[in-house]
This record gives C-alpha cells, structure tokens and sequence, in this order.
C-alpha cells in the first residue's frame, strides 16, 4: 500500500511541476509550442545522459527546476536554436557525467585500487568478475553495490556514501579494501604497497 501511495504522491507532483513550469512560460509570453519544445527537450536530454540527479526534498526540486527552466525561457526569448542547445546542455549538467574528472581519461587522482579499475575496464566481462560479482549480489548486496559504483562506475567515496545514505565513508574503504584483496590473486593484480 505504501508503494503505490508514494507512487501516486510522486505522479501528483510531477503533474503539477509540469503545469507550473508551463505557466511560468506563458507568463513571459512564450509560444505554447516552444514551451513545450524546450521542456520535452529538457526530459528527453536528461534520460539520454544517463542518471540524472535528484534531491530529496520535493521542494528543492521544484526550486532548481523552476530556476533551471526559467533560465532556459529566457533564453527562448532571445532564439529558440540557443534555447536548445543551452536546454541540452543544463540537461548534461543535471546528470553525474558533467563532473570534469568524467570528461577525460585521467582524473588527476591515483588510488591504490587503480590496478583493479583498470582491469574492470579493459575487461568488464570476465569470468572471474561477473562469477564474484554474482556472488556478491546474491550474498553480499553492500559489497556488491560498491564493487559496481567504485570498480565499475569509476565513483568517488564521498560520491558513494551520499548515494547509499552512509555516513561517512569507512564501509566503502573496508569493502574496497576486501574487494580487492579477494580478486588479487586469480586476476594477478600487483598487490597493495602498504
């Protein structure tokens, strides 16, 4: 019962985000058909960039939106071509790959885990991954959940603790530390300089 409350609560207000936003555009004397351009523009960004943020407070999330798409209105005002390409590019913004350490190849930071990120990412389809991988999903759902963020996804500690509601970051660098120390041998990983 409790999911379809939260469910129907969070359809309720993305309906009425949705209708606030579109006022806030008719109130600047937008073009009905450009409002929509720009918001479906917005929408269709975000999920093609892949997990887009979120907050957990409905009404920061309706501020940011209200300020994100403001901004954006305002600048179809100007042309709807820059609308566009600004609308695209706050949509990469509101995702976790606008971070500069994920545009390029080096982040500048080396890790003592850097051996096993590297092979995660050259071969992320190993046998010997997927079968500890699985195992760690079946039986140890936290290691298996840092093993994917931290090996898999290239994600900070920090990044991790805000992601799995810790409170600091201690079970990430014991289970990083256990990850690594259980697949140094059969993939002959180089080991840990203490």
């Amino acid at each position: 019962m409790g999911k379809y409350k939260q469910i129907i609560s969070s359809l309720i207000f993305n309906i009425a985000e949705t209708i606030l936003i579109f006022l806030v555009g008719k109130i600047l004397g937008l073009e009905t058909n450009n409002i929509i351009i720009v918001m479906l523009c917005f929408m269709i960004s975000r999920g093609f960039f892949g997990k887009s943020l979120h907050f957990k407070t409905w009404y920061r999330c309706l501020i940011w939106s209200l300020l994100i798409l403001l901004s954006l209105f305002m600048i179809l005002k100007i042309d709807l071509r820059v609308s566009i390409l600004f609308t695209i590019f706050s949509a990469f913004i509101m995702t976790g790959r606008s971070n500069i350490n994920d545009m390029y190849l080096w982040s500048g930071k080396v890790s003592k885990y850097d051996a096993l990120k590297d092979f995660v990412s050259v071969s992320p389809n190993h046998p010997i991954l997927l079968e500890h991988e699985e195992y760690w999903r079946k039986n140890y759902p936290v290691r298996y959940d840092i093993f994917k963020l931290y090996f898999r996804e290239n994600k900070t500690y920090q990044e991790i603790a805000e992601i799995k509601g810790f409170d600091d970051n201690t079970i990430i660098k014991r289970e990083s530390a256990t990850i690594y120390s259980i697949l140094e041998r059969p993939l002959g990983l180089p080991p840990i300089q203490k």
